[in-house]
């Protein structure tokens, strides 16, 4: 089974808050976050640490790292989003999640890595929609 990604504690307390705050339920507002801009940002974070062969051939395709990130498939799911390559670049998987071949080194995790690099950026657009709808509402 897939290993699921957790925001750190620490950063949830100024999420807590303002869902405390709000005057709106809480959960479309962050579910819109997350299925919008927040699995964007996931969805750039992801790329940026996307691994390149550096292989060129002709009739060859775009490299993940030049194709991404238009190529992932979001998956939506209640307060969730999930990211995954798609298509000819779902061998992406095999690299991610330690799974080695004689040529390649598995257990890169650029996928986990990606989400966490973009946890922080995503409660900050959480708490601001938030306190956007607490103090219009």
């Amino acid at each position: 089974m897939a290993e699921w990604f957790r925001l750190d504690v620490s950063e949830m307390d100024k999420l807590k808050d303002a869902i405390n705050r709000s005057t709106q339920l809480a959960g479309p507002v962050i579910d819109a976050v997350l299925r919008n801009e927040g699995a964007q940002e996931i969805k750039e974070n992801i790329a940026m640490i996307l691994p390149s062969s550096g292989r060129n051939w002709k009739g060859k395709g775009a490299s993940a790292s030049a194709a991404m990130p238009a190529h992932f498939k979001q998956e939506n799911g209640t307060l969730s989003v999930t990211i995954v390559a798609r298509g000819k670049y779902h061998y992406l998987y095999f690299p991610d999640d330690g799974s080695n071949t004689r040529r390649h080194a598995g257990n890169q995790q650029f996928m986990r890595r990606g989400a966490e690099a973009a946890s922080a950026s995503i409660v900050d657009m959480c708490v601001g929609r938030l306190i956007d709808n607490f103090e219009g509402g």
